[in-house]
Order: C-alpha cells, then sequence, then structure tokens
C-alpha cells in the first residue's frame, strides 16, 4: 500500500512553466505583506495594545499563520494550480466552500488595492510637501498608480516577478538599514526620554499584562502577516517541482516574522511606548505613521522623504503582488466555470491572464473613486476591513488540507501534525478571531466612518461586501451548474492505494486529464 496524495482532474491553464524563479516567487510572498506600510500603520497601535511584550505577541500570532502556510505548502504539493484556495477548497470541501474561499480571496485582493492607493496618495502628498491634497490630484494620482501596477503585472510573469524583486530588495534594505540605526542609536543611549532599556523579558510570554493585552495586540499582528500566501498562485509558472514551489510561502513567513520581531524591538527600544511623549510610538501624533516618525527622528526632514519614498515603494509592490495571484484565481474560477469563461483567456505573447488582471485593477480603481467621493474615511476604513475577507479565506486553506489528508495524514505522526492537526488548530484560531472582528466592527465607534442604520461602517464594508458573494454565487449557480454539481473539480481525498494499482491509475488519469483539455 502506498498513499495517493496528488489531486487529480486539474487543469493547465496556458500559463508559461518555468517564468517565475525560485527566489522570485519568495519576494512575492514578501512583497504582498507590505512590510513598510503595514509597520507603518500597525505598529503603534500593537505597541499601545501589547506594550513592550510585542515582540512576544508578534511571535504568539503568526503561529497560526505559520500553520496556514503549512496548509498552503501540501496543498500546493499535491495540487499545483493557480485557484489556489478555490481550487482545494472545492475538492476537499465542496464547489460551494471553493467558490467562497475564491471570492474572498478576490475580495481581499481589491480592497487591498484599495488600501494602497489611499497609502500612495498620503504619501505623494508628503514628497510634494502638499498639507491637504485637492480631489483632482488625489484621482489623478490614484489612476496613475493603478493603471501603472495592473500594466506592469499584465506584462507577463517574469517581467512582473522581477520588478517586484528589485522592489522587495530596496524595501527589505532601507527597512532593516533603519532597524539597524535605531539599534546603534540604542547603544549609544540615545533614545527617548521614557523608553525603557532593551530587555529580555519583552520576549516572555508569561510576563504579558493580561488577556487582552494579549488578545487586542494579537488581532492587531495576525493580519499584518496576510500575503505570504501571493507566491503560491503562481506555482503553476514556478521554475522546479511543486514541493519546491509550496516552500515558497514558508520561506517567506519565516522572514517576514524576524523581519518584524527585529524592527519592533528596535523602535520599542528607542522611541518607547509612554504615551504623553511626543516622541514614542504610542503618542496620538505617532501612531499612524511610527515608519514615518522614526525616519525623519534619525535623518531629520530628508528621513521624512525617505521613509515616503520606502512607503510608496512598499505599497507599489504590494499591489503588483497581490493582483498577480488574484488575476490567477479568477483564471482558474472560470477554467473550472465558477465564474464567466471569458476570464479563462490567456495571452498568447505573454502567456498571462491580461483580461483577469486588467478586471482586476480596473474594479479596483472605480472602487476606490466610488468612495473617495463619498468620503475619504470611508477609504480609510476600507483597509481595516479587509481582514475578515483575508480570515474566511484563509479558514477555508486550512480545514482543506485537513480534511484532504485526514485519510492518510495518521500513518506518521509528522504528517498527521502538519497536514492535519495545525491546520485544523488554525482554522479553529481564524474563525474565533473572525468572530471577534466582526463583533468589533459592528460598533459604530470603530473606525473613522460612523454608522449605517445603526451598523459601524467597517462592519458594512468589510461583512457585507464579503456575504454578498452569497447571491452572486446562487446567481451564477442557475446560470451555470456544472461546477456546483462537482462535474469540473470533483469532491476528492487522499486515500491509500494498493501498489499493483499504481500503474493502472496513472494510465486513468493520464486519459482524464487529456479529455479535459479535449472537453475545453
Amino acid at each position: 500500500m502506498h498513499e495517493e496524495t496528488a489531486m487529480h482532474g486539474l487543469k493547465t491553464k496556458g500559463l508559461k512553466k518555468g517564468s517565475v524563479s525560485q527566489s522570485a516567487a519568495v519576494t512575492i510572498g514578501l512583497a504582498a505583506t507590505a512590510p513598510v506600510y503595514s509597520l507603518t500603520g500597525a505598529l503603534g497601535h500593537g505597541a499601545s495594545e501589547s506594550g513592550y511584550q510585542l515582540p512576544i505577541v508578534l511571535i504568539l500570532s503568526v503561529i497560526p499563520m505559520f500553520f496556514v502556510a503549512l496548509a498552503y505548502k501540501h496543498l500546493t504539493t499535491s495540487a499545483p494550480d493557480s485557484g489556489t484556495v478555490f481550487t482545494w477548497g472545492a475538492k476537499a470541501i465542496g464547489p460551494r466552500f471553493g467558490w467562497f474561499g475564491g471570492w474572498s480571496l478576490l475580495l481581499a485582493s481589491i480592497l487591498a488595492g484599495v488600501a494602497a492607493t489611499q497609502i500612495i496618495v498620503n504619501t505623494m502628498a508628503i514628497l510634494l510637501n502638499i498639507n491637504e491634497i485637492s480631489l483632482l490630484l488625489q484621482l489623478t494620482v490614484a489612476i496613475l498608480f493603478i493603471l501603472s501596477t495592473t500594466y506592469l503585472t499584465a506584462l507577463g510573469a517574469e517581467e512582473s516577478s522581477r520588478t517586484t524583486l528589485i522592489l522587495t530588495i530596496l524595501q527589505y534594505g532601507l527597512l532593516l538599514l533603519l532597524a539597524a540605526i535605531l539599534f546603534f542609536n540604542v547603544a549609544q543611549g540615545n533614545t527617548v526620554d521614557t523608553a525603557a532599556p532593551l530587555s529580555l523579558e519583552w520576549f516572555n510570554p508569561f510576563a504579558i499584562s493580561s488577556f487582552d493585552a494579549f488578545l487586542n495586540g494579537f488581532l492587531v499582528a495576525l493580519f499584518i502577516f496576510w500575503g505570504f500566501d501571493a507566491s503560491l498562485a503562481m506555482s503553476e509558472e514556478t521554475r522546479g517541482n511543486s514541493e519546491q514551489a509550496g516552500r515558497s510561502g514558508i520561506i517567506a513567513m519565516i522572514i517576514t516574522v524576524i523581519t518584524y520581531v527585529v524592527f519592533a524591538t528596535a523602535a520599542l527600544a528607542y522611541a518607547g511606548i509612554d504615551a504623553h511623549d511626543t516622541g514614542s510610538l504610542t503618542s496620538a501624533a505617532n501612531i499612524d505613521s511610527v515608519v514615518t516618525v522614526l525616519a525623519t527622528n534619525m535623518i531629520g526632514s530628508n528621513g521624512t522623504l525617505a521613509a515616503a519614498l520606502i512607503i510608496a515603494i512598499s505599497a507599489f509592490s504590494a499591489t503588483m503582488s497581490t493582483i498577480m495571484p488574484s488575476a490567477r484565481a479568477a483564471l482558474a474560477m472560470a477554467t473550472y466555470r465558477a465564474i464567466p469563461k471569458k476570464f479563462s483567456s490567456v495571452n498568447k505573447t505573454t502567456q498571462t491572464p491580461k483580461f483577469a488582471t486588467w478586471t482586476i485593477g480596473l474594479m479596483t480603481l472605480v472602487i476606490y473613486i466610488s468612495l473617495s467621493l463619498i468620503s475619504e474615511s470611508i477609504v480609510r476604513d476600507t483597509i481595516q476591513s479587509v481582514s475578515i475577507a483575508v480570515c474566511t479565506y484563509y479558514t477555508i486553506a486550512a480545514l482543506a488540507c485537513a480534511l484532504y489528508f485526514h485519510r492518510t495524514a495518521f500513518n506518521h505522526w509528522h504528517t498527521a501534525l502538519s497536514q492535519v492537526v495545525f491546520p485544523a488548530f488554525a482554522a479553529l484560531v481564524l474563525i474565533t478571531v473572525g468572530i471577534l472582528q466582526a463583533w468589533n466592527m459592528i460598533d459604530p465607534s470603530y473606525g473613522s466612518s460612523g454608522s449605517i442604520a445603526g451598523i459601524g461602517a467597517v462592519f458594512m464594508i468589510g461583512v457585507v461586501t464579503l456575504l454578498f458573494g452569497i447571491p452572486l454565487m446562487l446567481w451564477w449557480s442557475f446560470h451555470e451548474s456544472r461546477f456546483f454539481r462537482g462535474e469540473t473539480l470533483p469532491l476528492e481525498r487522499a486515500h491509500m492505494v494498493a501498489d499493483n494499482q499504481s500503474t493502472c491509475n496513472a494510465q486513468t488519469n493520464l486519459k482524464s486529464s487529456d479529455l479535459n483539455r479535449e472537453t475545453d
């Protein structure tokens, strides 16, 4: 007997195999986490919630995300499909779960694009030394930004991944340089007066002051790790075998958490957390723009410009790195008849899904312009609303892994842990966190846009738009039912196969694959 873990019936989509190197795949995952602007917006709030225990809270919060990364690795090895959570959810749980996972991924990518656009607009105001940017200039910057990132992404996987690689190296290099300068000042004693001395106690989980301090910091920290999975959507185009492609998400996650912990430690040691001190991380004037404040304090006015530039680079590379996987998710959904067939078209020259790429880019632009015309505060709230969609599709991916491998994983203790126990634990944590986050979002005081019919605007943007996928799914199921009947992606589990059946199964799978290509 041997384990049969490869998913069957998957279809080629015309993507160019080998166009993305292993290193480029990792950098796509790194870029999608957007470390600079994630730290800029989250570090101050995380320090406010968890205090000097933020480094250990970051380490603890990455554990469920690392378990999700393990699920992605195993599923990519078994099914290197550009649809990722859509394909895996449909195969392991059912077509409706797969469809909703794909919808959540697309929604998260679009909302993240809206958030990145606002960051670019704010950064441009700093670079141009403008206190209040006009609506005309705001929309001009937004249009140029989204069109340029979409254009570069549509050029081809090789070209766009190369651009992302260059931008990511610049981003991480400047971020680590700033961390080194912070540590140097700490060593010299040139810190904010109220900052506590650097201590190993910051890494002691038992020193966390209360459960609320842990939970609130956990909520802040958990979602700044989002994005590592972008590299896995490129698995059909990544050089090497599927197992090698699956490792890229794990590597991206490890590099990201090390970067976040190192920078957070340096920032805490330099600036401290006294909210009454104008130089601290939690000061009202600093809490929303930590990287900019730290760079300004270190370098002066040139530091402000340098921080704005690096934040712009972060937002640019992150947008490209989220458009790439979402376009491929749409490509896969169309290939398996889950959305209109037009999205399955692949440009013959670039061998990329140009139609899906431009559709996602233009949808991002339309949503940003629409929200900007209503209220700038709604755009800011869109940044906070993305967490629910992320929580949803990560949960589906983790559950898909546990369900797909549960028949074979328990033959070995290490596969039982990494393929079933850890992903199931991650799904439980994400479901709990998602419920808590949604409950917080209902409060009209959450965010800056108030309420709509007594319900927080952030909840309306994040949860209601996610649930809007249900009527869309029902409408498409009436229009095209093959996918929802399980015909294009039939339900499947990893299973044990007798050794003398392996040759027969391989021939049957080959014939089935050929038939799938012919019927398409």
